[in-house]
C-alpha cells in the first residue's frame, strides 16, 4: 500500500511539471496573409533576419570649422542620423576652396556625394562636365515635414536658379540680393527715408549730399577696392541699368571688343568716376582690405555700403548693441533700358551623379532643407528660400525688391557661362578702373581691346 502511494505521488508531480512546461514554451508567431509558415527541417536553427544596412554619404562643404552656419549644420546632422540611424552623413568641412579640392578628388576615385558653394561655381564644377545628378524626381516626392512636394515647400522662382538644359541640378540653401545696406540711426538723424525700389540716380546723388552736410564726419559710401567681386558690381549695375541686359550681355560676346564702345558704357563709368572724385567713397578704399570698409560701417564711419545680402550676418559679432540695418535697391538711372533688375543668386548643393546612394542623399538633403533646419538657418541671420521660415529682420526688404524687379544670375549669366573673360577680361580692367588706375575712356579701351584678344584667342 505505501509503495503504491508513492507511486501516485510521482505521477501527480510529473503531470504537474508537464503542465510547467508547456505554460512557459513560447507560442510560434502566426504566419502573415502572404508569408505561410514553413516548419523547419529537425535540428536546422531558425532563420534571423538581417538588420538593414548602413549606408554613408559624403558631403564636402565650404564652411571652415567653428562658423555659425557649419556649427548649425554639423548640430543639424547629428539630429538626422539620429533620426535615421541607417545613414551616416561624413562632413568634410573644406573651405571655400572645396571646388578647387574636388577636381582631385574625383579623379582619384574618392568618395563625394553631396558638395555646396554658390551656384555659378557648382554649375560650373560639376553640372557642365556632366557630373552632376538631376534632381527632379526627388523635388516631385513628399517633403520632410510637410504634405506638400519638396519642390512645392522653396520660395516662387527659386528653384529656377539651378536649372541647366531644362532638369534641376542645384538645390537653394541660402538666397541673396545685391543691395544699398545702410544704417538706419544715421539715416534718421539725416531725416531720409529711402524708397526701397524705384530710387532715381538723381534722387541717389541728393541724398548723398544731405549724408555729408548732415553727418560730415560720416563717409557716405564705403568699399573695400581690392575685392575684385565687389567692385565690378558698380560697373555691372549701371552699364545694365543704361544699356540693358542683353546690350551688357552682347559685349562681352563681342569677338571684336567693339560692343564696348557704345556710349552707354562709357556714360556708366564716368558716372562712378564722378562718386569717386567726390568723395563719396572713404579715404584709401582703392587700397581697403576686407573686412576693412565694413567695420567702418559698423563702427558708424561709413554710412552704406553696397554688398550681398550677406552682409548683416558676416558683421553681426562686431555690430554695437542696437545697430539697424536698412537695404534699398541700386537706383534706376532716368532713360535707362534695364532698370528695376536685380542679381538673385544662392549658395546651393550639388550631387554627384556618381553616388551610389542618391535615395539617402535625397533625404538627407529634404532634412536640411526643412522648415525644421530651415529657421535654425534663418535664426543666424542667414535668409533660406523656405515657404514659413521667417526672415531675419534686416533682410525682409530683400524679398520687396525681389517681389518688385526682374532677377538676374550674378553679372547678368557672365560669371556662369564665361567665367574665363571674366576673370581674365572684364576683372582686370574693371580692377584698374575702380581702383582709379586709369581713367573711364581708359577703361573701355581695355575692356575693346582685352576681349579682341581673349576672343581671338579662342
Amino acid at each position: 500500500m505505501k509503495q503504491k502511494k508513492h507511486l501516485w505521488i510521482n505521477l501527480v508531480l510529473a503531470m504537474m511539471v508537464l503542465v510547467l512546461f508547456t505554460q512557459c514554451t513560447p507560442a510560434s508567431t502566426p504566419a502573415g496573409p502572404s508569408e505561410p509558415a514553413s516548419p523547419s527541417e529537425p535540428g536546422e536553427p531558425e532563420e534571423v533576419v538581417a538588420p538593414a544596412e548602413k549606408v554613408k554619404i559624403v558631403y564636402w562643404s565650404m564652411f571652415s570649422e567653428g562658423e555659425p552656419l557649419m556649427q548649425e549644420l554639423d548640430e543639424a546632422t547629428k539630429d538626422f542620423m539620429l533620426e535615421f540611424p541607417n545613414i551616416e552623413v561624413e562632413i568634410q568641412w573644406a573651405g571655400r576652396q572645396v571646388l578647387t579640392q574636388l577636381q582631385s578628388a574625383i579623379a582619384a576615385g574618392t568618395q563625394v556625394d553631396i558638395v555646396d558653394h554658390s551656384d555659378d561655381r557648382v554649375l560650373n564644377a560639376i553640372v557642365k562636365n556632366g557630373l552632376a545628378l538631376p534632381m527632379d524626381k526627388y523635388l516631385a516626392e513628399k517633403a520632410y515635414d510637410s504634405d506638400k512636394t519638396w519642390g512645392e515647400t522653396f520660395a516662387p522662382g527659386v528653384l529656377e536658379i539651378g536649372k541647366y538644359e531644362g532638369s534641376t541640378y542645384l538645390i537653394p540653401r541660402d538666397d541673396y540680393i545685391s543691395a544699398f545696406f545702410y544704417n538706419k540711426a544715421i539715416f534718421a538723424e539725416a531725416g531720409i527715408d529711402p524708397k526701397v525700389n524705384g530710387m532715381t540716380w538723381t534722387e541717389f546723388n541728393q541724398l548723398i549730399e544731405t549724408l555729408k552736410t548732415t553727418h560730415p564726419d560720416v563717409t557716405p559710401l564705403g568699399a573695400d577696392g581690392s575685392v575684385g567681386f565687389y567692385n565690378n558690381w558698380w560697373f555691372s549695375y549701371l552699364a545694365t541699368r543704361l544699356a540693358g541686359v542683353e546690350a551688357f550681355r552682347e559685349a562681352a560676346y563681342d569677338t571684336s571688343g567693339e560692343k564696348w564702345g557704345d556710349p552707354e558704357f562709357l556714360q556708366a563709368a564716368v558716372m562712378i568716376r564722378e562718386l569717386q572724385d567726390k568723395g563719396y567713397f572713404q579715404e584709401g578704399f582703392e587700397g581697403s582690405v576686407w573686412p576693412g570698409a565694413q567695420v567702418q560701417w559698423v563702427n558708424g564711419d561709413v554710412a552704406m555700403m553696397f554688398m550681398g545680402a550677406w552682409l548683416p550676418k558676416e558683421m553681426s559679432e562686431q555690430m554695437p548693441e542696437g545697430f539697424e540695418v536698412g537695404l534699398f535697391a541700386f537706383p534706376d538711372v532716368e532713360g535707362g533700358k534695364g532698370n528695376q533688375v536685380v542679381e538673385h543668386w544662392a549658395n546651393v548643393y550639388g550631387v554627384l551623379s556618381s553616388t551610389e546612394h542618391p535615395d539617402e542623399v535625397a533625404t538627407y538633403l529634404k532634412y536640411i532643407l526643412s522648415m525644421k533646419v530651415g529657421s535654425g538657418i534663418s535664426s543666424l541671420g542667414v535668409p533660406v528660400p523656405l515657404e514659413g521660415v521667417p526672415v531675419p529682420p534686416a533682410l525682409i526688404n530683400q524679398y520687396v525688391i525681389l517681389e518688385s524687379s526682374t532677377t538676374i544670375p550674378a553679372r547678368a549669366g557672365l560669371n556662369t557661362e564665361i567665367p574665363e573673360y571674366m576673370d581674365n577680361v572684364f576683372n582686370v580692367c574693371d580692377d584698374q578702373f575702380f581702383t582709379k588706375q586709369i581713367g573711364p575712356e581708359e577703361f573701355i579701351s581695355c575692356l575693346m581691346t582685352d576681349s579682341k584678344s581673349y576672343w581671338a584667342n579662342k
